[in-house]
């Protein structure tokens, strides 16, 4: 794995623990206060200020959490990650809906620009690439810049992915017949 990916993943991973730890300390406070002021009230001094809020704050912090921060990169803090293809798919389904929209009404150079765009934020995400390699190919005639986007999906993806396939098969239509 490249240095870049791995201090990527360490930022990543230091932004989900640190979010984390700042809603718990937020959610904390008030619940603990208000424990005390029970736990006073009622002759409970350890269960109410200081275990329930520690069980509240924990549990609403972890939910905050998982509807902040995609499932996978969540998964990678404990080692069980998935591919992040979904997560990418869902989290960009509007860029690719209006990449489909341009390249259908032929508009191939918005087409690209919006496909450059969620490649400047997801540099590694086949899908984007495959769309760039496609509109390079149909709208331009670029045949060597779209053959290296569909090289870079094939390295990138399993050989058993549909992105793999697809940049398989895309790429084979890049040597025009002559």
């Amino acid at each position: 794995m490249p240095p870049k990916k791995r201090k990527n993943q360490a930022v990543r991973d230091l932004f989900i623990v640190g979010d984390f730890i700042r809603y718990f300390l937020w959610l904390f406070i008030p619940f603990a206060l208000i424990g005390l002021l029970y736990g006073i009230l009622n002759s409970c001094y350890f269960m109410c200020p200081l275990i329930n809020p520690m069980i509240y704050a924990g549990g609403i912090a972890s939910i905050i959490i998982i509807i902040k921060h995609d499932l996978n990169d969540l998964l990678a803090l404990i080692g069980h990650a998935r591919e992040r293809q979904l997560a990418l798919h869902i989290k960009h389904s509007s860029a690719i809906q209006q990449i489909s929209v341009e390249m259908s009404a032929r508009d191939y150079d918005g087409a690209l620009k919006t496909v450059s765009r969620l490649l400047k934020e997801e540099p590694d995400y086949p899908n984007a690439l495959n769309l760039k390699g496609q509109i390079l190919l149909d709208g331009f005639r670029e045949y060597e810049q779209a053959r290296a986007c569909f090289a870079r999906v094939m390295k990138l993806s399993k050989p058993d992915s549909d992105d793999y396939r697809l940049a398989e098969a895309l790429k084979a239509a890049t040597f025009p017949d002559e």
